[in-house]
């Protein structure tokens, strides 16, 4: 395992030309440092709480809990019929309580809001807390709790994540590496894209063996308050918080919108999937052919020797 590029002191106005311009993820080291409230997390933990509760109003996010035996890992219940966590909407003042709380114990439960949107819940926050030069789609979301991992998944946006409080690990894994992290179902999973089902902390060697190959391949990245992560899109990412307070704002953004009655890539791929999983080998690889033709080779345009007014969706599906 190896770390991504690091960027030190980068203007925030170079971001898209000197780092999003690469398919590579990128370490930002003290990217976010010169926000309010990364200077009040470097205080204390309880300086950013009443700054956190100096923001917050009473609009409810979704917020998860584990157990103290899951040692706060979000996956599925042993028999997969449902998810080892309980999902509830509160203010994210009841979630400063409960954190506040459970620092007290010795094995807390696991606590976090996850992707909530800070236009909704912290209106002020993204005055005062500016970001970067990132599309105005790209709005600010909060990831708030003590020590939780995600397994393994990928996004179909560009992701900035930036690291208030605590301490977080990223282990990312190029999306080629699919094979070796053995993805559980497409359709019933804890995030909204579907996870690895490999435990990192105690992998089972037995159970998924090329698992090791995906380590290999794998970059590390361990963040601290004012850092930031670069993840491109599909990139397979594991995440670790440790400790009583985390805190980290991420934008996730699309570099091209896809056509209105297009959906998204993923809808694509499970549909895909529904109509030539079952197909024989040979018709699976025919139409391999034709994908590739159509919509994965890069090199030629398969509308070229049409007259434009007769491209018809190969023009539409085509960037101008």
């Amino acid at each position: 395992m190896t770390t991504p590029t690091e960027y030190r002191d980068l203007d925030p106005a170079r971001f898209f030309s000197d780092v999003a311009g690469s398919y590579r993820p990128a370490i930002l080291r003290g990217f976010v440092r010169h926000w309010p409230a990364v200077r009040a997390a470097q205080q204390s933990p309880e300086a950013l709480c009443r700054y956190v509760l100096g923001l917050a109003n009473d609009f409810e996010v979704d917020a998860v809990m584990t157990p103290p035996a899951e040692c706060g890992r979000l996956f599925y219940k042993p028999d997969m019929e449902g998810f080892n966590f309980v999902r509830n909407k509160v203010p994210v003042a009841r979630v400063i309580e409960q954190l506040a709380r459970y620092s007290q114990f010795d094995a807390p439960p696991s606590v976090a809001v996850q992707s909530a949107l800070i236009d909704d819940c912290m209106p002020r926050f993204a005055l005062e807390n500016v970001a970067p030069a990132l599309p105005l789609s790209a709005r600010p979301r909060l990831w708030l709790g003590n020590t939780i991992t995600t397994p393994a998944h990928f996004d179909e946006s560009y992701n900035l994540a930036c690291v208030v409080s605590g301490q977080r690990r990223f282990t990312l894994f190029p999306p080629e590496q699919v094979d070796n992290l053995y993805i559980g179902p497409l359709d019933f999973a804890p995030t909204p894209t579907p996870i690895s089902m490999v435990n990192f902390r105690e992998p089972d060697v037995d159970l998924h063996p090329r698992f090791k190959d995906a380590q290999a391949a794998a970059l590390v990245a361990d963040l601290l308050p004012g850092d930031a992560l670069y993840i491109p899109t599909l990139w397979w990412h594991h995440v670790q918080s440790t400790g009583p307070l985390n805190m980290m704002v991420n934008y996730w953004w699309k570099n091209e919108q896809p056509a209105e009655d297009a959906g998204t890539t993923f809808d694509a791929l499970v549909a895909t999937l529904k109509a030539m999983k079952h197909q024989p080998p040979e018709v699976r690889a025919a139409w391999g052919a034709i994908f590739q033709h159509y919509v994965f080779d890069p090199a030629q345009d398969p509308s070229a020797h049409l007259p434009e007014h007769k491209q018809g969706v190969l023009r539409k599906a085509r960037p101008d």
